[in-house]
This record gives structure tokens, sequence and C-alpha cells, in this order.
């Protein structure tokens, strides 16, 4: 890395640009270098629900490269030992799940900014992200624009707390988790449900008012342009497994592949 990394996402946030993004749920190099050459803007490396390591996921940034999508990581808490490593190593965004409150977002913050902004260790005289210190002054100035810090709403209180969390300085987005959003309230992965809609709507309304950038997953009836239209700046389309199963589905569905069942041969 001879020069620091472009940060498509950030650029396009600012812009007020909307932008698509995938999951990565495996954890596999070669399955996020496919993915980084399709018209993406983010891609988000799980490291709450993957068995992966901090070792895959090095491999994972390397496969996206410097200038394709913005690399962005999952990690199991707000206060996970995962987000200094993952920073240096070359993630430009963090996700933190459910959160609930605005003391867990006050420590998401202060794991991804530096003094005094927050309280992350200084590495970048030879950490991966500066280009091994190659472009430590560049990174180091620019570190809190580009890094962006990610709350997860997935869950009734969660939604009633994003008036005080839009209080912490240094927070960037919220972003809904809509299956554990509607498990909060007992209709799991019932997305038409009535009170579901009601809960996310109200989510998107506080964070509106709130000034925070939205982000979420597509659903079916709502799709990257109705969330659009709805102040959303990052929209998720979908998962590796879930192209992939996609994929194998319409290709076995293909009449050109259809067999005949051993009935209709036989006649």
């Amino acid at each position: 890395m001879n020069e620091l990394p472009t940060h498509r996402l950030a650029e396009r946030l600012r812009a007020g640009a909307v932008s698509r993004g995938a999951w990565l749920f495996t954890p596999s190099a070669d399955v996020a270098e496919i993915l980084a050459g399709f018209a993406l803007d983010a891609l988000i490396l799980d490291l709450e629900h993957t068995p992966t390591s901090l070792d895959l996921a090095l491999a994972q940034l390397r496969a996206i490269g410097a200038h394709g999508p913005t690399p962005l990581a999952r990690v199991d808490a707000a206060d996970s030992r995962l987000i200094k490593p993952l920073l240096d190593a070359g993630a430009q965004g963090i996700l933190a799940p459910n959160v609930e409150s605005a003391e867990q977002a006050a420590q998401l913050v202060a794991h991804c900014r530096y003094p005094p902004a927050g309280r992350r260790g200084l590495h970048y005289t030879v950490c991966r992200a500066a280009g091994w210190g190659a472009q430590a002054s560049a990174y180091a100035a620019q570190a809190e624009a580009n890094t962006l810090v990610v709350a997860m709403i997935e869950s009734a209180r969660g939604v009633a707390a994003i008036p005080e969390l839009a209080q912490v300085p240094g927070l960037d987005m919220l972003f809904f988790g809509p299956l554990d959003l509607s498990a909060s309230i007992g209709v799991p992965g019932r997305y038409d449900a009535p009170e579901f809609l009601e809960l996310w709507h109200e989510g998107e309304r506080r964070c509106r008012e709130a000034g925070l950038a939205l982000g979420g997953t597509a659903l079916p009836g709502h799709g990257a342009a109705r969330l659009a239209a709805r102040g959303y700046g990052l929209v998720t389309l979908g998962a590796d497994v879930g192209f992939l199963r996609a994929g194998v589905a319409a290709t076995l569905e293909d009449p050109a592949h259809r067999l005949a069942s051993t009935a209709e041969a036989e006649a």
C-alpha cells in the first residue's frame, strides 16, 4: 500500500449520494475479491456471527483492494477488542450490533477515534492502514473523517434510544438490522407485520430528525430505490451466501438445464 485507499462510502455520504453494499458472511478472500469487482460501494466483513479470524479478515481486506468498495467490519460488541486491529489492518469503518444506550455508543466511538475524541491507540507509524507507516501523517490527519462509526439498531429499546444516541459526538450512522429488530417485538422475520413496520418507520423518523446517516438492508418490497426515498445513505442488497444460493437456484431452474424425470424419460 503506497498510498491511502479511497473511501468511496464516506465520499458518497458527504455528497448526499445513496450507496449500495453487501455482507461477507463467508471468511473467504476469493469471495471478497469477486464481489469487489461489482458496482458496490461497500462490503461488510462479519466478525460477529462468522467463524473467522483476524488473519482471514486481513486476507479479505487485501482482496478487496485499495480502490474498490469501502471495507467495513462488524464486530461482536461496542467494546470489542477486535476494533483496534481491524482499523489498523485497513477496515474503514466499524459496525457494532444492538446498540441500546448512549453509553454503548460512546464506548464504540472511543474505540474508533484517536485522542482527544477517543482512546484508540496510535499505531499509524507502522500499521497497514497507513501504508505500513509510509502515509502516517496523512492517515492520522484523515482518520476521523475517513473512519465510519456505525451503531446498529436491532431492538425496540434501540429505537427508543435514538435521540440519546444522536447526542454522542463521533457517531456517524445508525444501521437497522431488521431480523433482530422484528424478533425484539415477537415477530421474527415477519417484515410485513404492522407492528414491525410501525417500529421500523419510527426508527427511521427518529434517525432523520437526529441528523445521522441512515443505513439498512433491502427487504421484500423495500428495495434500494424505495429506501433511498426514505433517506437511507447505505443499503445492503444481500450477502455472499444469498447471492451464491440464488445463483445456483436460478441455474437449476433454467429450462436449458432441467432434466426429464425418470417417468418422463421412459414414456
